[in-house]
């Protein structure tokens, strides 16, 4: 039973060293070549029995046969193995084969070598694919800087058109508030009423390019910080959308205990730019609420209102430039409103969070308070 055994198991093993894939070479303990499979064989463009006797390195290229002496040698005899080096077959006719060598030694009880054995993967199609992959990454590489520079370049683009365009918008805003001293007729007035409202919105739109491209060149919105009472900030731009939406009822609820240190100009900005949001996409028939307090260790302001909510695909990027809704595309100008509001809110070192669901839709920004 046994000899069948060990019979079958060496017949095995031929069938196996013979018909794999890949190429096998037995060396003594001093690299002499004792077997080598067909495969590696016919990569060399010969047969077994002709590379009996000869060394391992002999198989090799000049370069491989330099580092197997210099470092895979010496790591044999150490380490026992190496795994997975690049080398290539000595010339054939169609020239070097480039393939992946791993060893392994077999050592006696004593230390010494008693034979080594030697697996090679044939290298070509790996090696194509590679260089197209480093070939991919360095056009993907390429591609991208060339996109940060026409990015850059846009901005730049941005904050030179915006700075471009204030001072003739200011030169119409003047001249209509000059116009609307003159005793004109009622079309005359409808007129003049219409090139301030325009030029209004054109100023707000200016502004908001202007705050998009210090916020992407300049590495955020800036803000200048002073002691503010936030309750009569927020009753200030309260009262001025009030005025701005007669019809439409904004309720407020404070509770705030103590000043705060912000940018009052800047907080004017958002928390308009949110009211101004409610009122327009929010229900008619139900009042937007402004809510604001303060804790010992951080301050709230939120507005609420009711009505359709927003898509949940529209969330993950409202906060994001030039984001319109395309339901109410006609009423987001540019699209840059929530983006700056939440650049407003990272510059007092805090966050402007949204949640939006069939009950109502609430925006909500909270800062820790800063230092004086």
């Amino acid at each position: 039973m046994d000899n069948k055994y060990t019979l079958s198991s060496a017949e095995d093993f031929n069938d196996f060293f013979e018909s794999a894939l890949c190429g096998f070479v037995i060396t003594d303990g001093n690299g002499i070549i004792i077997r080598i499979n067909k495969r590696a064989a016919e990569w060399l463009h010969s047969e077994p029995e002709n590379f009996i006797g000869k060394r391992i390195s002999d198989i090799l290229a000049v370069g491989g046969k330099i580092y197997l002496e210099t470092h895979l040698w010496p790591l044999l005899l150490m380490q026992g193995h190496f795994d997975e080096v690049a080398v290539e077959l000595i010339n054939s006719d169609k020239g070097k084969m480039p393939v992946y060598i791993n060893g392994y030694t077999r050592k006696s009880e004593d230390g010494q070598p008693i034979f080594m054995r030697f697996t090679l993967f044939k290298a070509s199609d790996r090696r194509i694919y590679e260089e197209n992959l480093q070939m991919a990454k360095q056009l993907a590489e390429q591609n991208l800087n060339i996109e940060k520079q026409n990015a850059l370049i846009r901005e730049q683009f941005i904050a030179v058109l915006g700075h471009d365009l204030r001072n003739p918008l200011g030169g119409i805003m003047s001249a209509t508030q000059v116009l609307t001293r003159f005793g004109f007729g009622e079309r005359e007035k409808r007129l003049i009423d219409i090139i301030q409202t325009s030029s209004k919105r054109m100023h707000e739109m200016i502004n908001n390019i202007m705050d998009l491209a210090r916020g992407r060149l300049g590495g955020g919105i800036s803000i200048n910080l002073e002691e503010v009472n936030l309750e009569n900030l927020l009753n200030q731009v309260s009262d001025e959308l009030k005025i701005t939406f007669p019809e439409r009822i904004i309720d407020s609820n404070f509770t705030i205990s103590k000043t705060i240190m912000c940018d009052p100009a800047r907080i004017s900005q958002l928390v308009s730019n949110l009211l101004a949001n409610a009122v327009t996409h929010g229900s008619h028939d139900t009042p937007v609420i402004l809510k604001a307090f303060t804790t010992d260790t951080y301050w709230e302001i939120s507005v609420i209102n009711q009505g359709l909510p927003i898509p949940k695909e529209a969330l993950t990027h409202l906060f994001h430039p030039f984001h319109r809704e395309s339901s109410h595309s006609s009423h987001n100008g540019l699209g840059l409103g929530l983006y700056i509001a939440s650049e407003i809110a990272k510059a007092h070192n805090g966050k402007l969070t949204v949640v939006s669901d069939e009950q109502y839709t609430c925006f909500t920004f909270r800062s820790e308070f800063i230092e004086k």
